[in-house]
């Protein structure tokens, strides 16, 4: 399934300046793979690495996977505009979600200790993403250590926004995880460059339950008191926090 979606990738050699970000696009030095992208010096235009190490700026559609849970892992993906899903299907039929990455996030990173992708990963909406063939870097003339220490950093960044994402979601009401949520997607974003006050949010109601442990009608009902409340405004899954404040007094108490 890789070698079929890897044939639309666009490939970027070596001796290319890379473009500056469009619109919606994540800037490189605030993006997840910028540890190694700046090992490699994919900015210089003597670094001499050979094509097909990092992947740049694939088109993914709306729905399209990136991998499979189970599939052999190979690369690591950063998200370079959209947002992707990540979940375990289940035999039910009803999957469930455990995670959603926004611009500049690194998703199957966690492939690299069992060899193997541990969830499927969709894309949410209309989406890019830059893949870093890891199974490729012995051939980027870079040294061994150097490669390593790259990975490590990187691998360092996920472990502690994992370790921040989790302390944001720890919380017992329905009205505590949903403000959470909504407070941690924010902040995610503007860790990332992203300084609007509207966003894009792909994921649905139903996703998000699955996500927090809530059903989607909970999910809908404290979204729309939320609204009356004056915390935030939803409309065709454009979120912008009107009062972070007040949302942060829900999340704590």
């Amino acid at each position: 399934m890789m070698d079929r979606l890897r044939k639309h990738i666009p490939q970027i050699g070596r001796n290319r300046v890379p473009e500056r970000p469009a619109p919606g696009e994540v800037a490189c030095e605030d993006c997840g793979l910028d540890p190694m992208c700046s090992i490699l010096d994919y900015a210089d235009e003597q670094s001499n690495v050979p094509e097909g190490v990092l992947l740049r700026r694939r088109h993914v559609a709306r729905g399209e996977t990136i991998f499979l849970k189970d599939d052999p892992f190979r690369s690591v993906f950063a998200v370079k505009s959209g947002s992707f899903k990540t979940y375990i299907p289940k035999a039910s039929g009803v999957d469930q979600v455990v995670g959603f990455h926004v611009i500049g996030e690194l998703v199957g990173i966690e492939g690299l200790s069992g060899q193997r992708y541990p969830y499927t990963a969709r894309a949410l909406q209309d989406s890019s993403v830059c893949e870093l063939r890891l199974e490729s870097l012995s051939k980027s003339g870079r040294e061994r250590e150097e490669l390593q220490q790259g990975i490590i950093k990187m691998l360092s960044a996920e472990v502690a926004f994992n370790h921040q994402l989790i302390t944001a979601l720890i919380h017992q009401s329905a009205d505590q995880r949903l403000a959470g949520f909504l407070l941690s997607l924010t902040k995610r974003l503007h860790t990332r460059g992203m300084r609007q006050i509207e966003f894009q949010i792909g994921m649905s109601r139903s996703d998000i339950g699955s996500y927090l442990g809530l059903a989607s009608e909970t999910v809908s009902r404290v979204l729309t008191r939320f609204q009356k409340q004056g915390l935030i405004q939803l409309r065709h899954k454009r979120l912008q926090i009107l009062d972070a404040d007040g949302l942060s007094e829900v999340a704590e108490h």
